[in-house]
């Protein structure tokens, strides 16, 4: 039997002290609280197998790294070098009695060669919430869209970084936008009417779009408004994917005091619990973080050609973060696809949004330096103005295309953080 007393990491003595009984440690020899060394062993193992990859676990592109090219960007070790070395247990007692211990499988696979483990800190290109991911995109589209059993559960895993043990909200996620802020609407205009029309009533007409003629979007589907912008002008004209030739006008609107957004692009900023490969859920939580920084590119993603289904999954998550944290902030921010994700968009949930049909006027220098306030009286339910005298008036001259070329189709389809891991090394941008 072992004491808590001849264990040093935390997890293992809390483990001691919950399933411990009276007994005599086979280590001190000590009469106290104690568990059957077995008991604690294969606890240890079980986080091994948990926490630590196996070479299964390895795509083809990270096996040819780690065993033809000899690459140590991936650590490789023997159970006893991960048992002393990454679980940190060398100087315990027991260490050489949990080698001994250890499953067969540990030391030979099945090959008959020695079994090799894998440092898996998140950053391999298997990651559970990506196959999650997949299946939950499936099940929306052809198994159960309206009452999805999993989507729910699927959805508070992902999100449940986000939050605090409050259930609200944690600040490095929230984005305040302080009345004075520009936000930016714009809409084609096929005619001079339509543009004067959009020129003499900018609030209605480029408020969110009536319900009845509320077409598919990424954020929200047929019949359900409500209003984007960017944080730019040149952003949403680029959104509104004009062509060479259009005419289009564009007007800025401030909040009138301030909004809360969600910003997607925060999400890499969320740190999980302290937790370590000794703990239940380590690798779990690796890979959420990492999912985590790669879903504000599928929620930011443009739709596909010929695929009516592809906003599916923003819009089911749109109505899941609406439902869930509509009470905290008033909508999200997340990057624009069409601006190499240099500008930033924002939806504002459907509740969310009362424009005022009274402009702000912006102060003068002098009333700014003197800190003069408006005298501007907006409707109490009233939430947003637009900004007087920000009416402009554009004519598209030319779309520009932007692409990054690659030399092989295996870097065209390399995840983007496996990317960012092995680049530039294993693999080249060619300008040509």
């Amino acid at each position: 039997m072992i004491c808590s007393a001849c264990v040093t990491p935390k997890v293992l003595k809390n483990l001691v002290n919950h399933h411990g009984l009276l007994g005599t440690c086979s280590y001190c020899n000590k009469s106290t609280t104690a568990v059957e060394s077995k008991f604690l062993f294969n606890y240890i193992y079980e986080r091994v197998k948990e926490n630590i990859a196996a070479e299964d676990d390895l795509s083809s592109y990270e096996h040819a790294l780690v065993y033809e090219l000899g690459a140590d960007d991936i650590d490789v070790a023997s159970y006893d070098i991960v048992l002393m070395e990454w679980f940190n247990l060398g100087e315990e007692v027991y260490f050489d009695d949990l080698c001994d211990g250890v499953p067969d499988e540990f030391k030979v696979n099945s090959r008959g060669q020695e079994t090799h483990f894998y440092n898996d800190d998140g950053f391999l290109e298997r990651n559970f919430y990506e196959d999650r991911w997949t299946k939950f995109i499936d099940d929306i589209r052809h198994v159960h869209r309206f009452f999805n059993p999993n989507a729910r559960g699927f959805l508070d895993s992902v999100f449940k970084l986000l939050v605090s043990d409050k259930d609200e909200l944690k600040p490095e996620v929230i984005r305040t936008l302080d009345h004075g802020t520009k936000l930016y609407r714009a809409r084609s205009a096929d005619s001079y009417k339509k543009a004067k029309e959009i020129a003499d009533n900018p609030a209605s007409q480029l408020g969110p779009t009536p319900k009845d003629r509320a077409s598919s979007q990424r954020m929200t589907p047929n019949g359900i408004s409500a209003l984007y912008c960017a944080l730019e002008r040149d952003t949403c004209l680029s959104e509104i994917r004009s062509i060479t030739g259009d005419d289009v006008v564009s007007v800025a609107m401030t909040p009138i005091t301030s909004l809360k957004f969600l910003d997607l692009t925060k999400l890499e900023l969320v740190e999980p619990s302290k937790l370590t490969l000794l703990d239940v859920g380590y690798l779990d939580t690796q890979h959420l973080k990492t999912f985590l920084k790669s879903l504000v590119k599928k929620m930011s993603k443009p739709k596909g050609r010929n695929d009516e289904l592809s906003y599916l999954s923003t819009q089911f998550v749109f109505e899941y973060l609406r439902l869930r944290f509509g009470n905290q902030v008033d909508g999200l921010v997340f990057p624009s696809v069409q601006t190499g994700e240099q500008g930033m968009n924002l939806v504002l949930f459907p509740e969310a949004v009362v424009i005022s049909v009274k402009k702000f006027k912006e102060p003068s220098e002098m009333e700014a330096a003197l800190g003069t306030e408006s005298d501007d009286r907006f409707e109490p339910a009233a939430n947003l103005a637009v900004v007087d005298g920000s009416l402009r008036f554009h004519k598209v001259k030319a779309i520009k295309t932007e692409a990054v070329t690659y030399r092989s189709i295996h870097d065209l389809y390399m995840s983007d953080e496996a990317r960012k891991r092995f680049a530039p090394v294993y693999f080249e941008v060619d300008e040509q």
